[in-house]
């Protein structure tokens, strides 16, 4: 009864059994363990320990359930480990049953130990019931007393003092499960003459010899030898050449059986189809939707066979791989060219109705796509030649702006969704139109705009969500300037709204008040929000702003008491900065010695944090020592994936030349192992072998940051490496050389703008590897005498590093302190000059903490401490984490 949630509980129970397999189990020893448990149980309940016979059971029962799942996570998955699995099953199950039968023989409970012995022969006879059927040709799986149902029973029986109505249970069903079974059998029989008895020795042959190739299907392919692996990877360079033969000729039955035979059917494919085999092209590429239904090529491999097969005006033919991919694999990347060449077959066979069908759905559905303006272009021609082609719906209309808007083209978003909501009168479509409204103008920085948008959603919106609505609307307001409207509408919030959405709408009150100059009015609102929900998370910021408001008033004391009070609400977000500036306030009013224990504890949390390396440099003496790690991590990241099966495929795909491929499929098995950490770190190690920073980065940003902050000395030089990559090297030392910056500052900066990834483009249209606006850097390309070619120099590295080093250098000629200069990189020297003209401190470390926009704060911090850190990865001795960064890195700017 239970088997027809197999599949959910695999889903669930497989992370488990990865987790086994690199611990270095083994499928046969949890089988083997299992049945050590159900001995200790038996002897538990022959002693008279029932609840401890149901922890014993319930221990063995999930070795029951792992082993499976480590014997596909270690590709082990064999007849004769299943063959085993089962036997030890029945020896389990005979000995705790036995085990009872002892315990109410001498309780004495006559009754109760022949129910349970009834027990024993219902359970040996659904499992032999279950292998006869099997060996005469049936798959007999009726029935609702198999092993997890007995196994659940027995466990409940003895946890809760029941057991011989347990037992009366398991006797009744299990012995009505058997004859379940037999008159299922018979009835199989008696109506496939195949089945009948004068066969069962032929087909219990033919029942082995396919068992054996389940098995060998099930065992994981070979990886191929040095000599044929060098044969592939030419023959793919030879069809990259133009020369199909090679491939032909290597890419036999034995090659598409390997690992990676999805990939190699493809080329294949493609070989077959430049020599002129059309059929047996697309004989291949059905191939792999028809062997490897969950590679990530079934999708391009129908498109690919559906393209041939119209190539050879098999247009029906065509229609259906398509219909197929499309049912299959609707979010695939090749959805859009597969609904217009789906298009194109209906019109090749005279169903223009539904080519129109066909053309409207993937405007709906792909709108900023080439073959969506196909799409339009052949409706027109549709239309022309008499074809009716009604307009799309609202509905359709309000999806197709949801979905530009999506795609990144926010300005068309918004004008469509502008003509819906003149024309629309469903609340639901009126209030999506005016969403895409918003937030399109939001991305257009049109913020008032956006906020008129939501101020006519928000009646119409059930009214739980409007005060959402109302802090969003206020947000926008606040960024457009036009602050008293905002005021008023967090006061609408904060004094009737639930506790979540009035918390917040204090706290924007109090920084708006304190952007607004007018820091005694934000105090009061701060005290307020702390007072009234000291839960909330933003309770912890106003505790934060307190004695921010406190500490630039010379305060000291009551700073510390406001930040010892948020350490004290155990709020992780404020945790560090809360106890570093509790000491900066205790040195200030009481000396650095009263100080020290508290710098001591930042240091204990997170040496190698941004606020962990300006303690370090306050601490007299010797620091503390660092957190040991949690997980211990190879030296060599190739270490930790050398026996995974999945990394294995991709690297036989990078060996061969398939780079691009080996990478889509790395992010398959990287989402896969999403909370293994050796093996994650192994996966980042492949990217960065592949110059991918940014994709390894994104894996240690994630899951690695913790790990990082404690400065465990047993982390690898490769952990470092890979966290702080200097991609480049040259010519960012060059720039920086020609420029007089630190090279480690400008590899900082590359690594927070863009991860090191060339081609990055950020919202606001930001380049390249320094993420250099087009209007910054054209007249510098112009003074460098560089085409400039419409902003595609920026993708160039070596251009971007020189002139996004040039531009920072810049900067910090005019505001001499590296911590503006980085603020002025990011925010822009305007708003840099504004934020300091009306500061409350010259202490820049303090100012750092005022900077009114957390993008822009945080970017500071992030990039000093990657500063400090690419100085002590690569600097040698020179890069120690006491030394500051730069002379200038104290200096106050003028």
């Amino acid at each position: 009864m239970l088997g027809r949630y197999r599949d959910t509980v695999r889903h669930l129970s497989d992370p488990a059994g990865r987790t086994l397999f690199r611990l270095r189990m083994r499928p046969n020893h949890l089988t083997v363990i299992g049945l050590v448990i159900s001995l200790f149980a038996a002897g538990a309940f022959i002693a008279g320990h029932l609840r401890s016979a149901s922890l014993l059971l319930i221990a063995a029962g999930l070795c029951d359930l792992l082993d499976g799942s480590l014997a596909r996570a270690s590709g082990q998955v064999t007849a004769f480990g299943a063959f085993l699995d089962s036997v030890i099953d029945r020896y389990s199950d005979l000995v705790v049953l036995l085990g009872i039968v002892v315990l109410l023989a001498r309780t004495p409970n006559a009754r109760g130990a022949l129910v349970a012995m009834a027990g024993v022969v219902g359970s040996v006879m659904v499992s032999y019931t279950k292998a006869r059927a099997e060996s005469i040709g049936v798959d007999c799986t009726v029935g609702m007393m198999e092993r997890p149902e007995r196994l659940l029973c027995l466990i409940a029986g003895a946890m809760f003092d029941l057991l011989e109505p347990a037992l009366w249970i398991l006797a009744v069903l299990s012995n009505v499960t058997a004859l379940q079974r037999i008159l299922f059998t018979r009835r199989a029989m008696s109506e496939s003459p195949m089945l009948r008895t004068r066969l069962a020795i032929p087909l219990a042959v033919l029942l082995a010899m396919a068992t054996t190739a389940a098995a060998d299907t099930f065992r994981p392919p070979r990886m191929p030898a040095p000599e044929t692996e060098r044969a592939w990877a030419q023959a793919i360079v030879a069809l990259q050449e133009g020369d199909p033969a090679p491939v032909i000729a290597e890419f036999t039955e034995p090659a598409l059986r390997s690992a990676i035979g999805d990939h190699l059917r493809l080329i294949l494919a493609d070989a077959l189809a430049r020599n002129g085999d059309v059929a047996a092209a697309r004989a291949a590429a059905l191939a792999v939707a028809d062997r490897h239904k969950d590679s990530r090529l079934a999708p391009r491999a129908l498109l690919t066979a559906a393209t041939l097969a119209m190539a050879a005006d098999d247009d029906t033919g065509a229609q259906t791989l398509l219909v197929r991919l499309l049912d299959a694999y609707p979010d695939a990347r090749e959805t859009p060219e597969a609904l217009y060449l789906l298009g194109q077959t209906a019109e090749a066979r005279g169903q223009r109705d539904n080519a129109a069908h066909v053309y409207r759905q993937l405007m709906v559905l792909a709108p900023t796509t080439g073959w969506a303006d196909g799409a339009a272009d052949r409706l027109i021609a549709l239309a022309a030649a008499g074809t009716p082609v009604p307009p799309l719906t609202l509905a359709q209309r309000v999806d197709r702006a949801e979905r530009l808007l999506r795609g990144g083209v926010p300005k068309t978003a918004a004008d469509e969704a502008e003509r819906i909501v003149e024309e629309a009168r469903d609340p639901s479509l009126l209030v999506r139109a005016l969403r895409v409204i918003a937030d399109g103008a939001q991305r257009l920085g049109r913020h008032e705009t956006a906020a008129k948008a939501l101020g006519l959603a928000i009646p119409r919106v059930p009214a739980e969500q409007q005060n959402a609505l109302r802090l969003e609307q206020a947000r926008l307001l606040l960024r457009a300037g036009k602050r008293e409207r905002a005021m008023e509408i967090l006061a609408r919030v904060a004094g009737g709204g639930a506790e979540p959405d009035a918390a917040e709408a204090l706290w924007m009150q109090g920084r708006a008040l304190e952007d607004a100059q007018r820091p005694g009015e934000a105090a009061s609102v701060y005290r307020g929000l702390a007072t009234r929900y000291p839960r909330r998370e933003v309770a912890g910021g106003a505790l934060w702003r307190l004695g921010w408001n406190a500490y630039l008033s010379g305060r000291y004391a009551e700073a510390a008491e406001q930040w010892t009070k948020l350490d004290a609400t155990g709020n992780r977000a404020w945790k560090l900065p809360a106890l570093y500036w509790r000491a900066r306030a205790t040195e200030d009013s009481r000396g650095r010695t009263h100080a020290a224990p508290l710098y001591a504890q930042v240091l204990a949390e997170a040496p190698r944090s941004y606020y962990g390396v300006l303690a370090l440099r306050r601490v007299e003496g010797t620091p503390l020592g660092p957190r040991p790690a949690v997980v211990t991590l190879p030296a060599d990241p190739a270490e930790a994936v050398a026996d995974d099966p999945g990394f294995a495929r991709v690297d036989l795909l990078r060996r061969l030349g398939l780079v691009e491929d080996a990478l889509e499929e790395l992010a398959d098995v990287v989402e896969q192992a999403s909370g293994d950490t050796v093996r994650l770190y192994g996966f980042s190690g492949a990217y960065v072998r592949d110059e991918r920073y940014h994709m390894a980065l994104r894996i240690f940003r994630r899951h690695f940051t913790t790990l990082a902050a404690s400065d465990d000395p047993a982390l690898p030089r490769a952990f470092w490496e890979m966290l702080y990559p200097f991609g480049w090297r040259d010519d960012v030392t060059a720039a920086a050389q020609r420029t007089g910056l630190d090279p480690f500052l400008v590899a900082a900066v590359v690594r927070e703008e863009s991860s090191y990834y060339p081609r990055a483009v950020s919202r606001t249209g930001a380049r390249g590897l320094m993420q250099l606006q087009p209007s910054t850097a054209r007249p510098m390309a112009e003074h460098r005498g560089l085409a400039f070619a419409g902003g595609e120099l920026l993708d160039d590295p070596r251009s971007n590093i020189d002139m996004g080093t040039a531009f920072l250098a810049g900067l910090l000629k005019e505001f001499k302190d590296p911590r503006l200069a980085l603020a002025a990189y990011n925010a822009g020297p305007a708003r840099l000059r504004s934020w300091w003209s009306t500061r409350r401190t010259s202490d820049v470390e303090a100012f750092v903490e005022q900077i009114p926009f957390d993008e822009t704060r945080l970017y500071v911090k992030r990039v000093m401490l990657s500063w400090d850190e690419y100085r002590r990865v690569y600097g040698g001795a020179t890069g120690a984490a006491t030394s500051e960064p730069s002379p200038a890195a104290s200096a106050r700017p003028r």
